[in-house]
């Protein structure tokens, strides 16, 4: 360990002198009258103090046996990204088709159970979207989720109950549709506003399997054929 008066020089540059002072890890080197701070740890003793160093500070054979047991800094090595899957595209699938369903926790008993809303997107083109909600006296919107959507796969926007499901009364959905890695043809953005039925939330009739669900849900379409719904 480098001591106060021992003649150092720098380990990873060129220079050095004698040390005058050290604080804690770090010392104060005299080089050529000018009192420089470094690390101790970045110090290779060269002469200690009283004796008489070397003519040259810089020692090549001292240099390179100080940089080789100086642990050398570890290089934070980042997982590489996994490459996305390939896009299945099906034959009707350059055609926008887009749906909302609420799926109900308990069909058997729907004045209790939960509704989570699904947005489901029939397509080769992935959406950059934003589903929104108010409830029917409220004048200004609120951002329920917004997320990008991949081709031919739903995603769950939230789970409400009976009573939030005031909240949500109207509800919209905006998006952009695009391709990745490929030309595409350019469809016109999406914005679609719709009012819900509360009172389909209690009617068992309601709620059926359809053309993405297996199991009974409230279907809700918002885009067919590129076409978008409209009051």
């Amino acid at each position: 360990m480098a001591k106060t008066g021992d003649t150092v020089r720098y380990l990873n540059a060129v220079g050095g002198g004698v040390i005058t002072r050290i604080e804690g890890q770090m010392a104060y080197v005299d080089d050529q009258g000018f009192e420089t701070p470094v690390l101790l740890k970045d110090l290779v003793v060269v002469a200690q103090a009283g004796q008489k160093p070397s003519s040259k500070i810089f020692d090549q054979s001292v240099y390179d046996a100080g940089r080789k047991a100086a642990k050398p800094l570890e290089k934070e090595v980042k997982p590489a990204e996994p490459k996305p899957a390939p896009v299945l595209e099906t034959k009707h699938g350059d055609r926008l088709n887009i749906a909302l369903a609420f799926e109900p926790s308990n069909v058997k008993n729907l004045a209790t159970a939960t509704f989570t809303a699904v947005l489901v997107n029939d397509s080769n083109y992935y959406l950059s979207f934003a589903f929104l909600t108010r409830s029917a006296e409220a004048h200004a919107w609120t951002l329920g989720f917004e997320g990008t959507l991949a081709p031919n796969e739903g995603i769950d926007l939230g789970t409400y109950t009976h009573e939030t499901l005031t909240d949500v009364e109207r509800i919209a959905v905006q998006a952009i549709a695009f391709k990745k890695g490929k030309d595409f043809e350019l469809k016109d953005p999406i914005n679609i506003v719709r009012k819900l039925n509360l009172t389909k939330f209690y009617k068992l009739h309601c709620f059926r399997p359809g053309l993405y669900f297996d199991t009974p849900v409230l279907e809700i379409p918002l885009v067919n054929q590129d076409v978008p719904w409209h009051d």
